[in-house]
């Protein structure tokens, strides 16, 4: 079982779900809302006076960046744990029927 190549296959997104889940808990402990004053500090360098039609103004944009950044990583780390629990059944039938 160990020396075959379907093992290893379905056993791979397993093993990345379970550090991204244990990475997880890491991101969480962190503050989970930016403060705004911090987001100005961050983006004082970006001109103010670039407009875009759409979106707002160039540091409008740096600040949406800034106050979103954690709820992104979040968002990566939970579709590796999606793909880690869809491969789970697929190993599970594999090691049973072997």
């Amino acid at each position: 079982m160990i020396n075959n190549f379907l093992f290893y296959f379905l056993i791979t997104p397993v093993v990345v779900s379970i550090i991204a889940l244990n990475s997880l808990f890491f991101v969480h402990k962190s503050p989970s809302t930016p403060i705004f004053e911090n987001a100005l500090k961050h983006c004082k360098s970006v001109d103010n006076n670039f407009v875009y039609s759409d979106q707002g103004t160039a540091q409008d944009i740096c600040i949406d960046e800034y106050m979103n950044a954690p709820w992104s990583v979040e968002l990566v780390i939970k579709i590796f744990l999606l793909f880690g629990f869809i491969f789970l059944v697929p190993l599970l039938l594999y090691i049973k029927n072997r």
